[in-house]
């Protein structure tokens, strides 16, 4: 029987006698087979995932992973098969043929360069394509141009041209074939056939989910195809949390998350007259009178302990002398963790003490505006409020979040008068902290104190700095050379500025939004994401360390408690220096599971109800995973996750801006 005079297309197929266009469909979708197990079997030496899956379990990551990328490939590979089957009655012979080759030569290079941009971020998030990549996406600009500063492009991209033009050139005779292949008879229902079983056996494979049965979280990344994970990322970046998670009652939700809050002794219920006021919100007491002082927030871009010098710093160099010398004079808090890994998780973290929830920050979801703040609360006491950005506030809705929580000035790179040394992202440290001098001597003149947050760019690829600033050259695009200089650039801001009038009351604060890199293979790695935090005011607050475990969530409640002032608040964070040290947690989020822990355990909370419990020891150790969850531990995460959804949504985080006006 010939392809010909075939009237049994299913009985071509099962013979094993593929017609030319089912052969090239075949030939492309080896290829990205063969090209994803390369991939895949790079990242697992790479990562050195195989001394933690040895045997079977390293068997099922490669076994899952070729079941993953067949299903993508057969999908993917579906408009083409289906195009060279139906178009040619529409399109004339050399206008398919030309397009088909274009095609071709576009997939080969695209597939190449999946591949190579899958490992830098990698090596960057130590995970495969998720709500990071989807949100940069956004923002062509920045990442366009970021990866401009940060690689040799005009070594990559040839090598990438090249890569896919010999792609391209290995199936184009199976292309030249497909197309002088004459029509044959039954092709469309065969087509057709092929295409119904390929899409039902992708929807199994993906509806398995098989890689979140890892306990390990980097197998369970490599074990998944970074296509897929990029859609998936793209459909669930705003997260439901009704019927995926661990769920509660309200009313038990609220009893936890209020327990919680009020640990600190220095909260306690609304008068009887306000038992009406909804949540959580409550009265923070603290005793003695309130110092005005002025507060200069200063958020250290992806500085996290890592870089600190007695504190995670393992390398044989010191990174961090300034902020070091000018802790012994501050409050140092050592074990605070970030709640995530972009900027905009820190923000909402440190300016409305807010938790994760699952999917993007508030900052980036519609109704942030007018959510309980610092900056509103601080405007209830007087203050001016302003914030300066090193970059673009237009950069994740930055700008239109810092407005919508209750600063009522932002500037940013363009407000600058002297950028002197840019990045893609923004004027270098030192010109953004020249600028707020300035923008603080102002504000001095106008008799009322002033609250300015401050974010930083230099300590982000592409890791580049002015030259002369620290002994470390610039040019090798170093990120312990660039975490040099912010410390630099920060110590010689707080010198600059005890020259002024101002700085004797004013109170500086040093936090990174986020550590430099996560690692580990929790499926929340804890130790990456802690960050110091640093309260400098040394004419008023005595210097001491305090090794209380915390989150960036109780940075806003332990300032307000440092400067002596009684409040509402519905705040979920909490004084650290007024809770025992035994009581301290932390929260945070990776890739849609939350997580809190203590000084012992930790609980994650995922998709599909699941719960992860390890036990941890605080600092830069990694976690031991348990045969399961702490049952209380995971019940109290569902309870501040959920009712922190609850709040968001339900427009009950939002009371302070009506108590301060617009």
């Amino acid at each position: 029987m010939t392809f010909r005079d075939a009237r049994h297309p299913f009985l071509v197929f099962a013979s094993g006698k593929l017609t030319p266009r089912l052969r090239l469909w075949f030939l492309l979708v080896g290829c990205f087979v063969i090209v994803q197990t390369f991939d895949r079997l790079a990242l697992l030496i790479w990562s050195g995932a195989t001394k933690a899956g040895v045997g079977a379990g390293l068997a099922s990551v490669v076994a899952y992973g070729l079941l993953e990328d067949a299903a993508i490939g057969l999908s993917m590979g579906l408009p083409f098969l289906v195009g060279l089957v139906l178009f040619r009655r529409w399109l004339g012979g050399k206008v398919l043929a030309v397009a088909s080759h274009l095609l071709l030569l576009a997939m080969s290079v695209v597939l190449v360069f999946n591949e190579g941009a899958q490992i830098l971020f990698w090596n960057e998030f130590d995970s495969r394509f998720n709500s990071i990549a989807v949100n940069y996406l956004m923002f062509p600009r920045e990442v366009v141009g970021n990866i401009r500063e940060s690689f040799p492009l005009g070594t990559l991209l040839p090598i990438v041209l090249v890569a896919g033009a010999a792609l391209y050139l290995l199936t184009r005779r199976a292309l030249v074939r497909a197309l002088a292949a004459p029509p044959i008879r039954g092709e469309r229902r065969t087509t057709l056939a092929v295409a119904t079983v390929s899409v039902a056996f992708a929807a199994v494979v993906f509806a398995t989910d098989f890689p979140s049965r890892y306990a390990n979280r980097e197998l369970a990344e490599i074990a998944t195809n970074g296509l897929h994970s990029l859609i998936r990322a793209a459909v669930t970046n705003d997260e439901k949390y009704d019927g995926l998670y661990l769920t509660l009652s309200d009313d038990e939700a609220l009893a936890l998350v209020r327990d919680m809050t009020r640990i600190d002794a220095s909260v306690v219920p609304l008068a009887p007259g306000k038992a009406a006021e909804p949540a959580l919100w409550r009265r923070v007491e603290n005793p003695g009178p309130a110092q005005k002082l002025n507060v200069v927030l200063v958020i250290e871009e992806s500085f996290g302990s890592t870089y600190v010098d007695g504190l995670d710093n393992s390398r044989n160099e010191s990174i961090s002398p300034r902020l070091s010398a000018l802790a012994r004079d501050g409050v140092l808090f050592t074990n605070v963790y970030a709640t995530g890994n972009r900027t905009v998780r820190g923000l909402e973290a440190i300016l409305t003490s807010f938790p994760p929830i699952p999917g993007v920050s508030t900052a980036r979801r519609s109704g942030s505006e007018g959510m309980n703040s610092l900056p509103f609360l601080l405007r209830q006491q007087g203050y001016r409020t302003g914030f300066l950005y090193g970059g673009l506030a237009t950069f994740d809705n930055m700008g239109n979040y810092w407005s919508a929580i209750g600063f009522e000035k932002v500037w940013d790179q363009r407000d600058i008068a002297d950028t002197g040394f840019t990045t893609i992202w923004g004027a270098a440290d030192e010109y953004i902290f020249t600028e707020a001098i300035k923008r603080m001597d102002a504000n001095a003149t106008k008799g009322s104190p002033f609250f300015l947050g401050v974010l930083t760019v230099t300590n982000h690829r592409p890791y580049v700095y002015p030259d002369g600033r620290i002994d470390k050259p610039a040019k090798r695009k170093r990120k312990e050379n660039s975490a040099t200089y912010a410390d630099w650039a920060f110590g010689d801001f707080i010198e600059r500025a005890s020259t002024h009038p101002w700085f004797k009351d004013t109170v500086f604060i040093f936090i990174g939004d986020h550590g430099p890199r996560v690692y580990g293979a929790a499926t929340v790695p804890v130790p990456s994401y802690r960050v110091p935090l640093l309260f400098y005011a040394p004419a008023h607050l005595r210097a001491k360390r305090i090794e209380t475990a915390g989150s960036s969530v109780d940075v806003a409640p332990t300032l307000l408690g440092l400067l002596g002032f009684t409040y509402d608040s519905p705040f979920f964070g909490v004084d650290l220096t007024r809770i025992p040290p035994d009581k301290g947690r932390v929260v945070m989020e990776h890739n849609y599971a939350i997580a809190m822990g203590t000084d012992g355990r930790v609980a994650a909370i995922l998709p599909g109800k699941r719960t992860e419990g390890y036990d941890m020891k605080i600092g830069p150790h990694d976690l031991v995973p348990t045969p399961s969850a702490d049952p209380e531990l995971a019940r109290r995460t569902a309870a501040l996750t959920q009712t922190a959804h609850r709040l968001f949504y339900g427009g009950r985080y939002h009371e302070l801006r009506a108590k301060t006006g617009p």
